[in-house]
């Protein structure tokens, strides 16, 4: 019997070395479940290791897909005595399991339920992993292998199929049914574009998605906006966090701020850390892992355990100046984390889309388009969002310039003969969605539209 277990990761000891000295941190605060543990309805942890999916994915070593879920009484009986549709909801950037809780998703479901706007269903909330903000639940070893996460083959895993996202939640909520018809999917922020982009990845999976703003066309509507535009916030980000602390020489004197050299990822710093982890997602570079697989057998009746020490290299060398003959390093990233030589295959290196000046860099930008929704759209082929009813929560005051990148991509579907659902809300005029205080009421207006999409 196998048991994969990471126990040395050289990632990981690499990050809890240079991020105690050279780097200021990722951001990460650790969640209180406080009283959700005790709330009706509530499952706070259905979390599942997805092998080989999250191996390699950066400080997971236990391969863990993080969860949280609502179920109400219907799907406590055992045997169910009734079938529930399935809502599954992703995370923003920086969006931990308890996100769409902490905003009042369980108690929603109990009000809508009672008063009839919604029927009884399971939803799974899915957290976005939180190194360096989130990965776009994309499909990188660095990032995690997302689309096959969620690529069902609609075989049990018991029985030799894919240990999928599907397959383990109806194993861990019989209740819930199996017909695509009652699968939707949600979203905010960068769990909008993961859900677009699990249905496009899976045509015929879900039949509902809906999503409020995101980065859901990355050049925006003109070509180049979009993400394009935050290039010069990352570099006045890093700039002015530098300036708080800067290096000095001996003799005291600062050191001129050299964007390669003091490039960081402090959580301070929102926008350089949401480029970092799509980096990683889109264009990582020399993620070298060693990691430890310790092996159980049993030999005349005792258990002997042994291990194995695994090597994986030689991965997304997109540009690598190191190699024979050098190579392209121009947005290569190599300060974040340093191993303590080349050879030990300890380093952490990610090309940026940008230059030091904040100008795009097409070589590089070009893998982050291939991860575009239209382009992934039209390498599918036909319509792999056929049948699919769609609903949008849109907001001008959307941070980083996430309401035109939303209205763009709705503008792209439209012209691909789709019907969408609109719906506008806004946020105080102080404070424009930072703290997210218009969710609860995007929230309610979700799962009304599932429900009603789930039909009878």
């Amino acid at each position: 019997m196998l048991r994969y277990l990471i126990l040395l990761s050289g990632i990981l000891v690499v990050l809890a070395i240079v991020f105690g000295c050279d780097d200021r941190g990722t951001g990460i605060t650790p969640v209180d479940l406080g009283e959700l543990e005790n709330w009706p309805g509530v499952d706070p942890s259905p979390s599942h290791p997805f092998t080989p999916a999250l191996t390699l994915q950066l400080r997971n070593p236990q391969e863990l897909l993080l969860g949280s879920a609502y179920w109400p009484p219907e799907a406590t009986s055992v045997p169910p005595t009734h079938t529930l549709p399935l809502l599954v909801l992703l995370a923003p950037e920086n969006g931990n399991r308890y996100y769409y809780f902490k905003a009042g998703l369980g108690e929603l479901a109990r009000e809508l339920t009672a008063s009839g706007l919604i029927q009884p269903m399971v939803i799974y909330c899915m957290a976005n992993d939180q190194t360096f903000g989130g990965f776009f639940y994309s499909n990188s070893d660095p990032a995690g292998r997302y689309d096959s996460i969620f690529n069902s083959d609609g075989i049990p895993f018991t029985s030799g199929g894919r240990d999928d996202l599907l397959e383990y939640l109806h194993s861990h909520y019989p209740a819930t049914i199996e017909l695509s018809s009652k699968r939707g999917i949600g979203g905010i922020g960068q769990g909008a574009y993961g859900a677009f982009r699990a249905a496009i990845r899976n045509p015929g999976m879900f039949s509902s998605i809906s999503v409020a703003d995101g980065p859901l066309d990355f050049d925006g509507p003109t070509g180049s906006s979009g993400l394009i535009s935050l290039f010069d916030d990352v570099v006045t980000e890093q700039e002015t966090f530098y300036a708080l602390d800067p290096d000095t020489t001996l003799d005291g004197d600062p050191i001129p701020f050299d964007f390669k050299v003091h490039f960081d990822s402090a959580g301070a710093m929102p926008v350089s850390m949401m480029f970092i982890g799509g980096s990683f997602a889109f264009s990582p570079n020399d993620t070298l892992v060693q990691y430890q697989r310790i092996i159980d057998s049993i030999l005349q009746g005792e258990i002997w355990r042994y291990s194995m020490r695994i090597t994986v290299n030689n991965r997304y060398r997109i540009a690598d100046s190191l190699l024979p003959g050098g190579g392209d390093s121009t947005t290569l990233m190599t300060s974040i984390v340093k191993g303590d030589s080349p050879s030990r295959g300890l380093d952490l290196h990610f090309h940026l889309p940008f230059d030091e000046n904040g100008a795009l860099y097409q070589p590089i930008w070009d893998y982050w388009m291939h991860n575009n929704l239209e382009d992934m759209y039209e390498a599918a082929g036909g319509s792999p969002l056929a049948g699919v009813s769609m609903w949008f929560a849109t907001n001008q005051n959307a941070k980083w310039g996430y309401y035109e990148m939303t209205r763009s991509w709705m503008d792209y579907l439209r012209g691909e003969g789709y019907d969408l659902e609109e719906y506008r809300h806004s946020s105080y005029s102080d404070d424009p969605i930072t703290q997210d205080e218009h969710l609860f009421d995007v929230l309610r207006q979700m799962l009304i539209f599932h429900s009603n999409n789930f039909g009878d």
